[in-house]
């Protein structure tokens, strides 16, 4: 019973690495389509929007630097 549990986890993880290796290959190929040349990926969010993430951050940084 519990190779089958094991056999299960060992294929679920496998599943879920081979998921992230063609994840982030799509990305990869995107972003390097040319070894040469690298493009941002700043289609992917707005300028006000990076703005507003590196804004949490910080203030998120300084409010653990506080406690």
């Amino acid at each position: 019973m519990t190779n089958k549990i094991n056999l299960a986890i060992n294929l679920s993880i496998l599943a879920l690495l081979i998921y992230l290796l063609v994840a982030v290959k799509e990305i990869q190929d995107e972003v390097f389509p040319d070894p040469n040349i690298m493009i941002p990926m700043k289609s992917k969010i707005s300028d006000d929007q990076f703005k507003d993430m590196v804004k949490q951050l910080l203030i998120q940084k300084l409010n653990q630097g506080e406690q």
